[in-house]
């Protein structure tokens, strides 16, 4: 998920992009004339631990950046794919010398207790609850191939 540095913590557009530096196979942009944006919340997980969530819908598919912070995590960040039934796919995230390390700009959002708590600093990401299938997710402690 990237902001245009430019941007500061009032972005005018974010935009998501999976996969490799040379191929990107899907690509999201919110931007404040598109009137697209981000969802965000945060849920329990395991004993002392929280997911902090962020994600975009298309059509009834639903892209999920998950990052667990605090207690005992079973993995610390992942991106899913979900459809109204069941979690199609989920993986964790891997980015170099910091595996499972999530990169959600901390002057674009501050993650709470829930959704309720959470405070956005752009209009681009819109707190808001939401059960996401996080017992997929993060089932058996750790994510589905």
């Amino acid at each position: 998920m990237c902001a245009k540095p430019e941007a500061g913590p009032a972005a005018k557009a974010l935009t998501y992009r999976y996969g490799t530096a040379k191929k990107v196979e899907l690509e999201y942009a919110a931007t404040t004339d598109n009137g697209k944006s981000f969802g965000a919340t945060t849920s329990p997980a395991a004993p002392g631990a929280s997911v902090r969530q962020l994600w975009f819908n298309r059509g009834d598919i639903r892209y999920l950046l998950t990052e667990c912070v605090g207690g005992s995590c079973p993995y610390g960040a992942g991106v899913a794919v979900l459809n109204p039934e069941r979690a199609l796919m989920s993986a964790r995230c891997l980015a170099g010398e910091t595996p499972n390390q999530a990169f959600f700009a901390r002057s674009l959002i501050e993650f709470g207790n829930d959704a309720s708590d959470t405070r956005s600093q752009t209009k681009l990401i819109k707190p808001e609850d939401s059960d996401n299938s996080l017992d997929q997710i993060y089932k058996s402690g750790r994510p589905p191939q």
